[in-house]
């Protein structure tokens, strides 16, 4: 060795841990960045021990994550392999020691990611049913209500809530002054003492909805864009950044946020499209036979439950016909 060359201390295990749990966690609260992603690969191909620990820690994420919904009673040390007996048979001591060596010092090396994980911050996750609507208090005066089919992520970090909304609609009221940062779709939010909705439903763009007080939008290297009360704003399609705003009367919003007593309420939407909606709520479909009926516009006030109560209202005004066929509700004109 060359004097004056710096000595490379190999890593040792405990720190290959430990950095393998903490990228586990960065890919859990939101999806890396290219660059990050970069950075993942070049970590693991710099120690062949790395990918190992790695997969062992994302195993272990999401054991501790499931094991989280048991209760307190939940304990890492759980995952200890018990002892081996204190006097084994002689003749198989010799066979068995390098499996025995080899099976402890997995265990410790599964216990100390295990503790790992356990002293990192976990998101608790909450999601409803098609047609189950929950309300969770989260302290400080702040409540989620989560609407029909829908599914977040709630973290604590350094003392600061942050949501992130994986599907469906999440009405967020915060009557604190502690503020809420909110992400969906790769983009963030924030809300103090505000009530706001924000939307990730399949096949539209992201939506956000101001009822009271103010949020802020987030935009990558620009200004941030404030919403007031009665305010929407949709993330524009096929473009990485940019939102659409929206001015909202109070009839609008109150439409809008129907669902929060379990009504649908329609304008003028076209009878595929309220059909549309009640598919969000209900397994049972409805099926228009007639094109020209599909497209008739519908105003009114329905209840979300009831999906053949609103097709047979339909029908009467319209003049149609209302059967069921198996297990779907079909609406045609009349004979």
């Amino acid at each position: 060795m060359n004097k004056g060359e710096p000595v490379q201390e190999r890593e040792t295990s405990q720190d290959i841990e430990r950095i393998a749990a903490e990228w586990v966690v960065r890919a859990d609260r939101a999806p890396l960045t290219a660059s990050e992603v970069e950075a993942l690969q070049d970590w693991l191909a710099g120690d062949r021990r790395r990918r190992g620990a790695f997969i062992r820690a994302k195993a272990l994420w999401l054991r501790s994550e499931s094991a989280r919904a048991l209760g307190p009673h939940y304990d890492p040390e759980n995952f200890q392999s018990a002892p081996p007996p204190t006097e084994p048979p002689p003749a198989r001591v010799e066979r068995r020691r390098p499996m025995m060596k080899w099976s402890g010092a997995l265990a410790a090396s599964l216990v100390v990611v295990v503790m790992l994980v356990a002293t990192l911050q976990m998101p608790t996750a909450y999601a409803t049913a098609k047609g189950e609507m929950r309300t969770v208090p989260l302290g400080d005066g702040t409540t989620v209500t989560l609407n029909t089919d829908t599914q977040i992520k709630i973290y604590d970090a350094d003392g600061r809530r942050r949501i992130r909304v994986l599907r469906g609609e999440v009405l967020i009221e915060g009557a604190g002054a502690a503020s809420t940062l909110v992400e969906v779709d790769g983009k963030q939010l924030e809300g103090a003492a505000a009530t706001f909705v924000v939307r990730k439903l399949k096949d539209q763009p992201a939506q956000v909805l101001v009822q009271d007080g103010r949020v802020v939008l987030a935009e990558d290297n620009q200004p941030t864009i404030p919403l007031a009360a009665n305010t929407g704003a949709s993330l524009l399609e096929d473009q990485e950044q940019g939102w659409q705003l929206q001015a909202l009367s109070l009839g609008q919003l109150g439409r809008e946020l129907a669902w929060r007593e379990g009504k649908i309420a329609l304008q003028g939407e076209t009878l595929a499209e309220a059909v549309a909606v009640y598919a969000r709520y209900s397994d049972t479909p409805i099926v228009i036979a007639d094109p020209d009926l599909a497209q008739v516009p519908v105003t009114g006030l329905f209840t979300v439950n009831n999906p053949l109560g609103f097709s047979r209202a339909v029908a009467e005004v319209f003049g149609a016909e209302v059967r069921q066929e198996d297990d779907r509700i079909v609406i045609a004109r009349a004979q």
